[in-house]
């Protein structure tokens, strides 16, 4: 059985909405073949932590979830980059098949192993017809909080490592959506494990977090600005945190609100994956046709979605032409790409509503904020993401950059990367859950690069 995934819009708003990038895990039960047990499995959130195999390679289970079902336990090994689901056989055993989101035929059994007092103290790994491997877990404190900024008190976790500190620590900024802190796939835990504390939380009006999830009168993306910086005010002010090694990395849209919290808050490095760098009305352009392109539409079905799309921002941007977009909005609820990538949405109703969305929301530009950062900054974009132009962005990127005089600039490009950074085949979203493993290269490239930028406490 293959889990089901599909995209979440940027903000729940109604009309027309940017599609960025998010993974819906939905399903579970045992695998093809395996005999489930009637005890309840160990949750993800208590398995989540890194463990480490007998020839010293560690491997993580971070608690994931992309939709609105509980969060699944997510199999990552940093050194080759196999990332699976666990998927629960009952109790304390797990199967993984041979993709990210694919149960069968079986690949591994996944086994809990705990102490006396039932605590989890390693995992056994097994293939078919080898002996069992015991990868022992790796001490680290876990934390809930809480901080607030404006109407939310926003909800979260803090990973610290076990040692007293003062630690280095990194924020983790979610994509679009309402996301919690569930949602940042393998990276709470590789962060972890590369000795820097690491702060998840709900994203407001999320979770456990309160606070309107984008309020009316905002502007994007303030909101999710100030409650990041909030996040960094946070850890600053905590005594086992060392306050002038404290930064960011963003995926999606966090990726890009990594240098808007840059620009405005003193952090010691930004860290952007897959975020757009141009105005956001550019990308819903690009997004729109690679999407559609890379799932397999029709070049004509493509470029009837890019005509609407065109009038849709021209709409939004002048007020003019109101009349005939919705004759062309009315024949486009019709089409088969429409709800591809619109999903449910029904359009826009009002001149009004259409306009709103252009002055809340697309016309923002996150480029002017970029040339005010001066900490270090690494970017990391996929050449076949199909959400965020790779080579646009990381150009618009390096070149606001070093025209400001930054030195400090590192940017890649992996050829065969999607836009979560997946070794993928075409970049689309309906190969997701059967991509085996992250780009090779990405969890190296950020290991190498921030060990020559933070230390880590001894």
């Amino acid at each position: 059985m293959v889990s089901h995934y599909s995209r979440r819009s940027v903000l729940m708003t109604a009309g027309l909405v940017l599609k960025l990038f998010v993974i819906v895990l939905v399903g579970g039960g045992a695998a093809s073949g395996q005999q489930a047990s009637t005890a309840e499995a160990i949750s993800a959130e208590r398995l989540a932590g890194n463990y480490q195999l007998p020839n010293r390679t560690v491997i993580g289970i971070d608690s994931f979830a992309g939709g609105s079902g509980p969060p699944v336990p997510l199999f990552t090994d940093y050194t080759t980059g196999i990332i699976r689901t666990l998927f629960p056989l009952g109790g304390d055993r797990f199967v993984m098949g041979p993709g990210f989101g694919v149960q069968s035929p079986v690949e591994r059994t996944v086994r809990v192993v705990r102490d006396t007092a039932g605590a989890v103290i390693g995992i056994g790994l097994q293939r078919s017809g080898e002996d069992e491997v015991v990868a022992s877990r790796l001490p680290s404190t876990v934390r809930e909080i809480t901080f607030t900024n404006e109407d939310a008190t926003l909800a979260g976790t803090l990973i610290t490592p076990p040692t007293p500190g003062p630690h280095p620590a990194i924020v983790l900024l979610h994509g679009s959506g309402p996301l919690t802190r569930h949602s940042f796939g393998p990276y709470p835990r590789f962060f972890a494990s590369l000795g820097l504390a690491v702060l998840i939380y709900d994203k407001r009006g999320a979770g456990a977090s309160t606070g309107t999830f984008f309020p009316r009168t905002a502007f994007y993306p303030e909101p999710y600005l100030r409650d990041a910086v909030a996040a960094v005010k946070f850890l600053k002010a905590r005594d086992d945190i060392n306050g002038g090694q404290i930064g960011l990395w963003g995926t999606s849209e966090g990726g890009m609100l990594t240098t808007q919290v840059a620009a405005v808050e003193n952090v010691a490095f930004a860290i952007n994956s897959s975020g757009f760098m141009m105005p956001l009305w550019e990308q819903v352009l690009y997004n729109i046709e690679a999407q559609l392109s890379a799932d397999g539409f029709a070049a004509t079905e493509v470029a009837d979605a890019v005509r609407f799309e065109t009038m849709a921002l021209e709409v939004m941007r002048t007020g003019s032409r109101w009349d005939e977009y919705e004759g062309a909005q009315a024949a486009a609820l019709q089409t088969k790409w429409w709800s591809a990538y619109f999903g449910s949405s029904k359009g826009f109703s009002s001149l009004e509503g259409i306009r709103w969305q252009w002055e809340h929301i697309y016309r923002f530009d996150p480029l002017p904020a970029l040339r005010t950062v001066t900490c270090p900054v690494l970017g990391l974009f996929g050449a076949l993401d199909t959400s965020t132009p790779a080579q646009q962005t990381a150009r618009n990127m390096e070149n606001v950059l070093r025209a400001a005089g930054h030195r400090d600039v590192t940017i890649k490009i992996f050829e065969q990367a999607n836009h979560p950074l997946m070794d993928a085949r075409t970049g689309g979203n309906a190969e997701i859950p059967t991509l085996a493993r992250m780009a090779p290269g990405v969890f190296d490239t950020i290991r190498v690069w921030l060990s020559s930028r933070i230390t880590p406490a001894p």
